[in-house]
C-alpha cells in the first residue's frame, strides 16, 4: 500500500453551534447523513460531535486532493465501527475521485474538546499487482 494523500482540519465547535442556531435541521441535512446525525446525539455533545465529523469530511477532501466544490458533503460519511473506530464511506463524486486516483481506503482519526474539533485523514492506494 502507498499513501496517496493526507488531510487535517480543525473546527471551532462554536461555529457549528452557530450554524445549528441559525439554520437548524436545514444545516444538518445539507452536511450530514441521517446516520451521522444519529451518531452525534445526545444533545449535550451534539455540536462537538458534529464539529468533529465536519472536520473529518474536510480532512478527507484534502486527502483526496479535492475541495468541497468537487463533491457533496453527504458523499463523505463518517461513522464508527462496533468498537468505536471512525470509518469513512465514499459515495458519488467522492468515490469516483478516489477510484480515479487508485485510492482503496481513507482512514480518519477524530478528537474534540468543548471548544475545538480535530480530524486527520490518510488516503491509501491498492497494493501493487504482482
Amino acid at each position: 500500500m502507498q499513501v496517496r494523500g493526507v488531510g487535517i482540519d480543525i473546527v471551532e465547535v462554536r461555529r457549528i453551534e452557530q450554524a445549528l442556531d441559525r439554520w437548524g435541521d436545514a444545516f444538518v441535512t445539507r452536511i450530514f447523513t441521517t446516520a451521522e446525525d444519529e451518531r452525534a446525539k445526545p444533545p449535550h455533545a451534539r455540536s462537538a460531535r458534529l464539529a468533529a465529523r465536519f472536520a473529518a469530511k474536510e480532512a478527507v477532501m484534502k486527502a483526496l486532493g479535492l475541495g468541497w466544490r468537487a463533491m457533496g458533503w453527504r458523499e463523505i460519511e463518517i461513522l464508527n465501527d462496533p468498537l468505536g473506530k471512525p470509518t469513512v464511506t465514499l459515495r458519488g463524486g467522492a468515490q469516483r475521485a478516489a477510484e480515479r486516483q487508485g485510492i482503496a481506503a481513507v482512514h480518519v482519526s477524530l478528537s474534540h474538546t468543548r471548544a475545538l474539533a480535530f480530524a486527520s485523514a490518510l488516503a491509501i492506494s491498492h497494493p501493487p499487482a504482482r
